[in-house]
């Protein structure tokens, strides 16, 4: 019996990657997890050789606490260095983390470019070491020293190892956040979901959900802390209506185009009253 016909494999193309199974999807998802992992643990494996460096940077911004902390149980220190080495992983995963996040949703969105998706995660990486840049040597000496001297001689403050360091991280990881917002903007606008005109509008709403949303982040929960991150955030807002502006001109002019059209009209109307 002759055997059978088999036509020749061709490669898979952006349509059948779009076809992809669920469990492909699931395969692949397991699999850039794996690699963050990876990075992860690696990262966090090195920061612990570095303790006491990350340790005297973390308390440089207080330095009334002459770079020592006390702690109330005898596995505070030791919960303290793990958590301070995995916080140190995560902060310099982020590139990994987005690169590979994007990766996954890319193909739900589109064929972006290469260009796209490595101007995206330079992007959004600085936006966040700038994030945290920011509040660490701008906002964070200016709220701890308010917050440590507050009371003056009728509090002496006793700071242990969990609340300080817990405070501070939470701190900068929230500034690292709010400076995400343009490159979210950039997204959002590439794709033509979000314009300049529709960021104006909506500016006022954005001034009192920044309000609240820097409330529910900042740890120390005082007003002073909450300005210091609400400013930084409606800066952002303003900066992502540039940038929307930049990446997706077309939506601005067409809305200026019909303000055009519409003058003459009024005027024509105007001159009939007359």
């Amino acid at each position: 019996m002759a055997g059978r016909l088999r036509l020749p494999s061709r490669p898979r193309g952006p349509r059948d990657e779009a076809r992809m199974t669920l469990i492909e999807h699931l395969d692949e998802l397991r699999s850039r997890i794996i690699k963050i992992g990876i990075a992860f643990f690696a990262v966090a494996i090195i920061a612990w050789f570095f303790r006491p460096q990350i340790f005297a940077f973390l308390l440089a911004p207080a330095p009334s606490l002459n770079g020592q902390l006390n702690f109330t149980s005898p596995t505070e220190a030791l919960i303290a260095d793990v958590k301070m080495t995995l916080y140190t992983a995560f902060l310099f995963t982020i590139p990994v983390l987005l690169y590979q996040a994007w990766a996954f949703v890319a193909p739900a969105v589109g064929e972006m470019g290469r260009a796209f998706t490595y101007v995206l995660i330079a992007l959004a990486s600085s936006l966040f070491l700038a994030g945290v840049a920011f509040g660490y040597f701008v906002v964070l000496p200016i709220g701890v020293d308010f917050l440590l001297d507050w009371g003056g001689d009728r509090y002496k403050p006793l700071i242990i190892s969990e609340r300080y360091l817990a405070f501070v991280t939470r701190f900068l990881l929230a500034f690292g956040i709010v400076f995400e917002f343009p490159a979210a903007t950039y997204v959002g606008a590439k794709l033509e979901l979000i314009d300049a005109p529709f960021l104006k509008r909506y500016r006022r709403h954005a001034i009192v959900i920044n309000t609240i949303l820097a409330a529910a982040l900042t740890p120390g929960q005082d007003p002073f802390s909450m300005i210091l991150m609400a400013v930084p955030m409606v800066l952002m807002y303003e900066l992502s209506i540039i940038i929307a502006r930049y990446v997706n001109p077309v939506a601005e002019r067409a809305r200026e185009e019909e303000h055009e059209e519409d003058e003459p009209e009024d005027s024509d109307e105007v001159e009939r009253d007359l």
